[in-house]
């Protein structure tokens, strides 16, 4: 079933350019970008959000580390109709399975999950069919959670925050190749005393959000929410 909801994003980011949302296509301030986002259930974005907030204190730009909701982005258009339409009927819940941390060169792509996305996976089989219904420049190349988005000019920071999330063992790494495994420990920082990190190695996509990704971060509007089949 699916519920429409118009909702403002919140975060602080002041960049005034309109981007596919992790698709790596700059369309400008006057463009208009439409996303497919899969989000973990809520319970599950909460814990994720708790890294997602271990950051500097200070930035060159102000453009560095805003807000957003934890999604992995399947698919990209200007047409919001046509990646309604694209979404499978009665899609059910897709389980995603995190596999590496990755520090990258692009504002959208800075500090980031890779996840596994096996023959035969849900996750797989639902981009392979999103790339027959939309093109392939509308799946993004590879599967991916952001955790955060840094401007050029806090380039230094990329490394420095994946590193930062490995010392504070926020992440835990194992295994090589394929067989790669990462986890995140989620922990409130504002809760004094001893914590029990919940830990994460993946997450149940049961949402997919539409989402207008149009001119700064705070302005990105998610359209429609769709619930997944349990």
């Amino acid at each position: 079933m699916a519920t429409c909801v118009r909702d403002v994003m919140s975060p602080t980011d002041e960049r005034a350019i309109v981007y596919l949302c992790c698709s790596n296509v700059t369309l400008g301030a006057t463009g208009m970008g439409i996303s497919l986002w899969l989000v973990p259930r809520a319970s599950q974005a909460a814990n994720i959000k708790l890294v997602m907030r271990v950051k500097p204190t200070t930035t060159h730009s102000p453009s560095s580390f805003p807000e957003f909701h934890p999604h992995v982005t399947l698919a990209s258009s200007r047409d919001a109709t046509a990646l309604r339409a694209a979404i499978p009927a009665e899609q059910r819940v897709v389980p995603v399975r995190f596999k590496s941390l990755e520090v990258g060169d692009k504002y959208y792509m800075s500090v980031y999950v890779a996840v596994h996305t096996p023959p035969g996976s849900p996750l797989k089989t639902l981009r392979e069919h999103l790339r027959a219904r939309l093109g392939s420049e509308a799946v993004p190349p590879v599967a991916h959670l952001s955790l955060y988005y840094i401007d050029d000019a806090d380039e230094a920071e990329r490394a420095r925050t994946a590193e930062t999330l490995r010392s504070e063992l926020r992440v835990l790494e194992s295994g090589r190749g394929e067989e790669r495994v990462v986890r995140l420990a989620c922990v409130d920082d504002d809760v004094e005393g001893e914590q029990e990190p919940e830990i994460l190695d993946g997450f149940d996509g049961d949402e997919i959000w539409v989402v207008r990704c149009e001119g700064p971060v705070p302005e990105w509007e998610v359209l429609e929410k769709i619930s997944l089949v349990r």
